[in-house]
């Protein structure tokens, strides 16, 4: 994103460069012979008042009008048009009217300086637009139309060129030419003339910029020789008779930034962190584009929650920018953005963020296969350099599908861990409220057991009360006793068959219960048979009719998971298979088939989810 920036910002200083040296020139030229400055005509003075009028429609139509009429040359009205077509964010026609003036094979001597800037436009525009390819193309192509000229402007456009050229080669990771194409920038950016209005060096120092935030993208520690080299002209500048004020200031914050991001790589991080609280406390670094910029450094020093916070402004930048997300961008700014979110710990925003890039990817992928697609009309091939583009250009697509690989599978593992992430945060209060409802469930279950109990007890004492000492003086004959054993609630085997089979179920339940026989491993039907002598037809039809046809197995089987779910709330240290034991299940594992089945966890996950919310 910078780095489109950069390139605007350049598009605007050496137009304005260029046409403020022209203006001043006042030399007329043989034909045939290039002249060293531009010579404006009447129609460009018509062109350019509706340039500066800030109506860029306007610029068109006169522009337009002014072709059509022969007022101005091709070269010049296609320059126009593409200045307007920038402006107006079509950057698509605007690329196309700058193709279609360095498509001229051999430009007229009076517009060979319009013809060069356009085909500088259009180097930056492909640069940005990753078509690295055409890119390097053109901009080997201009290089070589300049070698054998002479002019003013002919130091900035080299610089730009050069610059660009090093940028293609530094994304190819040829960093031994992309150093080369650097160097021969720098030596023309000390050849750059300036003037009163000080685009000249302002221009300048953009380009050294430029080539220390590359340096920096690709962690080089040559970045801070060209961030040093920035520094000295900033300072000339500052020294210059009329700087301006606003723009050295904003120049100055760079250099603390960029010296802040060599010192992080560097490892010097209280320098790092120095550099970039003062470049925090000025103007620029207050403004929304200067807290974007800051975000580069602030992720690499993991300081993850400021980063996160600066970019909440992204979007909002994007609008007044009057940008798209294209796959620069997306790469530039939203993936730092997501990884600033996520290691934050606002997973959140950084689901949000993720959706965001997948939302934009497609519309930024076609407008990638657009680039590359797009071919000049005309081919650079006439001193041995096709072979080395075309070496370029393959490398130049694996780097590219390799890059749109890897960020595919970045966001997709990213998407699968935050979607695992937010089902097991569901699944964890899924699992705390059932696990509270099986506590209260059972504890209810209990309350109920001792308020029955109770009951049963206070009947039993008020009929004892009742009854006249006389009635219960008898004393049974031991055959008597041995025949009538007695079983729960005071009844007797003899007093079974006068029951009916709810009653009878009360009576079972109460033995069954009030003895925990349930806890004995081996309980079953013919343990109940052997302790009451009833018939496995009775107790049968006694639980399926008198309880709401619930079996004796599975009767036996509730009163064991609720001992279970209260054994493991009050003695939380035993583990599963002790618990399972003492709740008389024969195996840990018919235990926990059986809780999984009633209560849809296993008891593990309730034990966890109890002590460990």
């Amino acid at each position: 994103m910078m780095r489109n920036i950069k390139y605007i910002y350049i598009i605007g200083v050496v137009t304005l460069l260029t046409m403020l040296v022209a203006c001043g020139s006042k030399r007329t030229e043989k034909q045939g012979r290039i002249p060293e400055n531009i010579i404006r005509t009447h129609g460009d003075s018509i062109a350019l008042a509706a340039r500066f009028s800030g109506d860029f429609k306007h610029f068109l139509a006169v522009t337009d009008s002014l072709a059509a009429i022969g007022e101005l040359s091709p070269i010049r009205a296609e320059g126009y048009r593409g200045v307007a077509y920038f402006q107006m964010g079509q950057m698509d026609k605007c690329i196309e009217c700058f193709r279609r003036v360095v498509a001229i094979e051999n430009p007229p001597a009076e517009d060979f300086w319009e013809y060069i800037h356009a085909g500088t436009n259009l180097v930056i525009m492909l640069t940005t637009d990753r078509d690295y390819d055409n890119a390097m193309r053109t901009a080997l192509r201009l290089i070589d139309k300049l070698k054998s000229v002479d002019g003013s402007n002919r130091p900035s456009e080299l610089q730009t060129l050069y610059l660009s050229l090093g940028d293609t080669q530094m994304m190819l990771e040829r960093h031994d030419e992309a150093a080369k194409s650097y160097a021969e920038a720098y030596k023309w950016v000390l050849q750059t003339p300036n003037d009163s209005t000080n685009r000249g060096i302002a221009a300048s120092i953009q380009t050294l910029e430029n080539i220390a935030v590359t340096h920096l993208h690709h962690k080089l520690d040559e970045a801070g020789v060209w961030v040093d080299r920035m520094d000295s002209l900033v300072t000339l500048y500052e020294k210059q008779p009329k700087p301006i004020e606003k723009e050295v200031k904003t120049l100055r914050a760079l250099v603390l930034l960029h010296r802040a991001e060599v010192c992080q790589m560097r490892g010097q991080i209280a320098d790092a962190y120095h550099n970039y609280a003062a470049y925090s406390s000025t103007d620029f670094g207050q403004s929304i584009e200067g807290r974007i910029n800051g975000c580069d450094y602030l992720v690499a020093a993991r300081r993850y929650s400021e980063a996160a916070d600066n970019y909440m402004h992204l979007d909002q930048f994007i609008r007044d920018w009057g940008y798209e997300y294209d796959l620069e961008t997306i790469a530039n700014n939203l993936l730092p953005k997501l990884r600033a979110n996520y290691h934050a710990g606002r997973r959140d925003s950084a689901l949000r963020v993720a959706m965001q890039i997948s939302e934009v990817y497609d519309s930024a992928l076609v407008h990638q296969k657009r680039s590359e697609s797009a071919e000049l009309a005309t081919i650079y091939d006439t001193q041995g350099k096709e072979r080395q583009i075309a070496e370029q250009r393959a490398q130049n697509r694996i780097v590219t599908t390799i890059s749109m690989a890897v960020t595919t599978a970045s966001l997709l593992i990213l998407a699968l861990g935050l979607y695992a992430f937010l089902q097991w945060r569901i699944t964890k209060r899924r699992n705390r409220i059932l696990a509270r409802q099986i506590t209260e469930a059972v504890e209810y279950k209990e309350k109920y057991r001792a308020l029955k109990q109770a009951q049963q007890e206070s009947k039993e004492q008020e009929v004892e009360l009742s009854d006249p000492p006389a009635q219960n003086s008898r004393i049974a004959d031991p055959a008597e006793q041995a025949e009538t054993t007695t079983i729960g609630a005071g009844l007797s085997i003899s007093d079974f068959t006068t029951l009916t089979d709810e009653q009878l179920f009360l009576c079972l339940r109460d033995l069954i219960e009030n003895e925990k026989l349930f806890l004995q491993p081996e309980f079953g039907r013919q343990s109940l048979i052997d302790r009451t002598g009833l018939s496995k037809e009775r107790i049968g039809t006694a639980f399926s009719q008198g309880s709401d046809s619930v079996s004796l197995p599975a009767y036996i089987r509730e009163l064991r998971l609720d001992y279970a779910v209260s054994l493991m709330n009050s003695q939380p240290e035993l583990n599963v298979e002790q618990v399972s034991q003492a709740s008389g299940f024969t195996s840990a594992d018919t235990f926990t088939r059986n809780f999984r089945a009633k209560y849809g966890m296993t008891p593990t996950t309730y034990k966890q989810t109890n002590y460990n919310p």
